[in-house]
């Protein structure tokens, strides 16, 4: 008697999948082809919901900015790290801004 090598049955497998593939693709029409009128009712819907088909295009309009207006805010950025703002003292907000917050700062006793 003769064993089969994992070898032998790993061919065996792979040519009864190929013989598979082969005799479904002849059964297998051609690849899909569509209609010329496919999407006709799409391009009618876009048509109909445009305002003005035949108006102008807009005047395309300058991106970015120029060097100097450019320099300008670089220059103001930087400068605005030379100075260290002033330190906030915690104990103190609140006190001192000239409003009451309660009932006597209305005119009410």
């Amino acid at each position: 008697m003769r064993t089969w090598t994992p070898r032998l049955m790993g061919l065996l497998g792979k040519g009864a999948a190929l013989c598979a593939v082969l005799a479904l693709s002849a059964c297998a029409s051609s690849i899909w082809t569509p209609q010329a009128s496919f999407g006709e009712a799409v391009r009618q819907a876009q048509q109909i919901q445009v305002l003005d088909p035949a108006a102008p295009k807009p005047p395309v309009a300058e991106v970015g900015t120029d060097g100097v207006i450019a320099k300008s805010a670089v220059d103001r950025y930087q400068k605005s790290f030379e100075v260290l703002p002033l330190p906030v003292n915690v104990l103190n907000i609140g006190v001192g801004t000239g409003t009451a917050a309660g009932a006597g700062a209305m005119g009410v006793r």
